[in-house]
């Protein structure tokens, strides 16, 4: 297959359904929590003709959950008839579980389904566009304190993290792996990349480089 604009990923399973417990595959009811168990991954069946990416067919793409939980749904408009005679997603052929992802050369970042993509001949993670992946640093805690009384409020979202892959528009700031950035409130995504928790974060929501 060889699409003009988009990627064409295969992807068996949209939710990841079932967790592994001393050795039995149980099966999870993620319709209670649906947003934390989407697939963020595919292998690669197809590779936007238009633009150089770096990416061939058979490597595993990273990308938006909207690929496999959006898109194509939105058109019916009648939630039970989704749930029973079609998938949710950007489906190309749903009887063959590929899906198309969305991809402008990595110009606009809000455009771009596509974040990253291993390499099956290397093994190598490669970031695309304007996202990148950092690994969770610890959070400061506020102090504040009376005559008589010290309170410790521990943050309720992410302010910083060490930045896991590189990439041209990194070194274009200055950054490489290991650095630790400070961030947009609510700008981190945890995602799953290579077995690895990390966060998606657009390059445009790094405020500062942290010395350590």
């Amino acid at each position: 297959m060889k699409p003009i604009r988009f990627f064409v990923v295969k992807v068996p399973k949209a939710v990841n359904d079932t967790i592994e417990i001393a050795g039995q595959e149980m099966y999870l009811d993620t319709r209670f929590n649906e947003f934390a168990h989407r697939a963020f991954e595919g292998e690669v069946v197809g590779v936007p003709q238009r633009y150089k990416t770096g990416v061939s067919v058979g490597d595993t793409l990273y990308f938006h959950h909207h690929v496999l939980l959006g898109g194509n749904h939105m058109v019916y408009g009648n939630q039970q008839f989704n749930e029973t005679k079609h998938k949710r997603g950007q489906f190309i052929f749903e009887d063959k579980d590929l899906y198309y992802v969305g991809w402008d050369g990595g110009y606009d970042p809000h455009s771009c389904q596509a974040y990253a993509y291993k390499s099956k001949e290397t093994g190598e993670v490669r970031l695309l566009g304007h996202w990148i992946f950092l690994v969770p640093a610890k959070q400061e805690d506020e102090l504040s304190s009376k005559v008589l009384e010290l309170v410790q409020n521990k943050k309720s979202y992410n302010q910083y993290g060490y930045v896991r892959y590189p990439s041209d528009r990194l070194e274009e700031l200055g950054l490489k792996p290991g650095d630790k950035v400070f961030i947009q409130k609510n700008a981190d995504y945890e995602m799953e990349i290579d077995g690895e928790k990390l966060y998606r974060v657009l390059l445009s929501h790094i405020y500062a480089q942290v010395q350590e």
